[in-house]
């Protein structure tokens, strides 16, 4: 497979992953971004640098696509890192599709959380502001709901809930800015919202899984659409966007 290039030059190339790829990975028998990059610009003869030397400066998580930014020197690659780490100077926007329909005064606004990595079941996990586990750290993003779709208008299957009545089930196209860049932050803040995203197998609800299901949605519905940050050596402001190419997308 090749991966979409949306720009490279001698110091970063900028490009789209796919749902279902790692960006790194350990496995050699897992394909990842580095990978089929590098193999890519082997053989490929439309890049402008045929260096393959590519140096990792943010994830997706491996179901999410997006825009990803790698760097191809040293020194391209300890700005960009320093970009990640300075509030503002990476900015990282993304689309969702959310279980459930969010009430009026719930279109707009910010989830502020405490959330620390439980290495043992390697999920994300939300925690009181009280907690004495010193690991939870602060997790802050706003989103704005764009639309709402019912679940019975773009679904094969009859619409019913466990107790076999015919309901109205929505689901969210979202909005999303990260303040932070936690583990898993969107899929757990929204999930411990009341509203996973579809296609989550780690975070759902019984509901949420059930129409993702029934949606056939394979993939985590999240996608880092939009990415903007400075040229690590012109310093010019970079700004991308691309489609989210998840078939539930396409509904909205």
């Amino acid at each position: 497979m090749n991966i979409e290039i949306l720009y490279e030059d001698n110091d970063i190339i900028v490009c789209a992953k796919p749902a279902g790829i790692a960006v790194q990975s350990s496995s050699v028998t897992s394909p990842d971004m580095e990978t089929i990059l590098r193999t890519q610009i082997l053989r490929s003869g439309s890049f402008k640098n045929k260096s393959t030397i590519l140096h990792v400066i943010h994830r997706l998580d491996q179901p999410v696509e997006g825009i990803i930014v790698f760097g191809r020197t040293r020194k391209a690659a300890a700005d960009l890192s320093a970009q990640v780490k300075a509030q503002g100077d990476m900015n990282k926007t993304y689309l969702a599709v959310a279980y459930g329909s969010f009430t009026e005064d719930e279109k707009e606004g910010e989830l502020q959380d405490y959330i620390y990595r439980d290495t043992a079941t390697k999920k994300a996990v939300i925690v009181d502001t009280d907690d004495k586990n010193k690991a939870a750290k602060k997790c802050l993003l706003s989103y704005k709901v764009i639309s709402e779709k019912c679940i019975k208008d773009i679904s094969e299957n009859n619409v019913v809930d466990f107790e076999g009545e015919n309901v109205s089930e929505k689901i969210s196209l979202v909005e999303i800015k990260l303040e932070t860049g936690r583990y898993h932050q969107i899929r757990a803040q929204f999930s411990n919202a009341g509203h996973p995203l579809l296609g989550d197998r780690r975070y759902c609800s019984d509901k949420s899984d059930e129409a993702s299901a029934r949606l056939r949605v394979k993939n985590v519905a999240l996608c880092a659409y939009k990415l903007s940050f400075k040229h690590p050596v012109t310093h010019k402001i970079m700004d991308f966007e691309v489609k989210p190419q998840g078939n539930i997308f396409k509904e909205f």
